[in-house]
């Protein structure tokens, strides 16, 4: 399935990769299982399981961003010698897979996992801009204007969220399909995988039911983020409301004082308590926010599993992990 892809603005969202080994190094690119981001590289860890004669690498750097990278020719060949390659199949990802890495690679020996199109086109949800976020410029389409070329006959292309992996009706899929792949790299262990697996999804069933526990006894139904909103399938998924400072792949690390007042102005109306800022994040502008507040607010982090801390990434943390602490989160914000 081809899904159309957002062209990226000024490097906002190309993803920031570099290289892991195994589960707590970042010495060396190859490996048999590659995934290009943490949702990916952490299902495939559970799938994996003990074997220690299948090794595992992320080619995001703990630490870093996502929407950051070109990918060097090491992490290329690496790639093409893995047994299993998971991509997102969005915009941070897809456009270099589909020009350096899908015309070149062997799918008899490389199992390719697209998120994409593991969840299927129907659930894809198109970007949304935040309420109170103010619309980026387009420098690509001023360059096209300013050239004299005429796009007006092109079809407008749809530009898809890329986060799927927030929404737990999709991580169980996408645990689901890398199953298969690691399956088809290596029979001989068919049975472990596939229980390694099982497990993995009854923990996200358990924290799914959490979840929807937690949002259905709380009293109130709005979340504030002062920072990027990479979480709009979660959103849907569990039919909260939402504003946030900036859009999910937003390179912008500052707002405008338009941008605090709607979200000063939404805390007041929604009696909000707490507001949240994602995983890495250097938290400005929830600060920024916070003073404008009388300081009447906390703030919270809501984890998104797009990358961990090296500390937590040493520290083998996971999805389920991540996800118990959101949960806590969402407690204290809601009530």
């Amino acid at each position: 399935m081809k899904f159309f892809k957002k062209l990226l603005l000024g490097g906002a969202c190309a993803l920031g990769l570099l290289s892991t080994a195994s589960l707590t190094s970042c010495s060396s690119k190859e490996a048999d299982i590659i995934s290009t981001c943490f949702a990916g590289y952490d299902f495939a860890r559970a799938v994996k399981g003990e074997n220690e004669d299948l090794s595992l690498s992320m080619l995001l750097n703990p630490g870093s961003d996502l929407h950051d990278y070109d990918p060097s020719a090491t992490d290329i060949k690496a790639i093409l010698n893995a047994k299993v390659f998971i991509y997102i199949g969005g915009e941070s990802d897809a456009e270099w897979v589909e020009s350096d890495i899908l015309p070149k690679i062997d799918t008899e020996k490389t199992q390719v996992v697209n998120m994409f199109d593991v969840i299927g086109e129907a659930a894809l949800y198109e970007e949304e801009d935040p309420e109170s976020a103010e619309e980026e410029e387009h420098h690509h389409d001023e360059d096209e204007t300013a050239s004299g070329e005429d796009h007006d006959h092109e079809e407008e292309e749809t530009e898809y969220d890329e986060h799927v992996w927030t929404s737990l009706s999709n991580a169980k899929v996408i645990v689901s399909a890398i199953k298969d792949a690691v399956c088809k790299a290596d029979a001989d262990n068919t049975d472990t995988y596939t229980a390694n697996a099982t497990a993995y999804i009854n923990d996200l069933n358990e924290i799914d039911t959490n979840i929807q526990s937690t949002i259905d006894s709380s009293a109130k139904k709005m979340l504030i983020f002062a920072d990027r909103f990479p979480l709009l399938y979660f959103m849907k998924e569990y039919g909260l409301s939402y504003d946030a400072a900036l859009g999910g792949c937003s390179s912008s690390t500052e707002v405008s004082s338009n941008v605090i007042a709607k979200l000063k102005a939404k805390i007041e109306e929604n009696d909000v308590n707490y507001i949240f800022t994602i995983e890495l994040s250097t938290k400005q502008i929830a600060e920024t926010l916070k003073s404008e507040v009388n300081n009447s607010v906390e703030i919270l982090t809501f984890y998104t599993m797009h990358n961990v801390s090296k500390d937590d990434f040493k520290n083998g943390v996971t999805y389920v992990d991540m996800m118990e602490k959101n949960i806590e989160a969402l407690s204290l914000a809601l009530n």
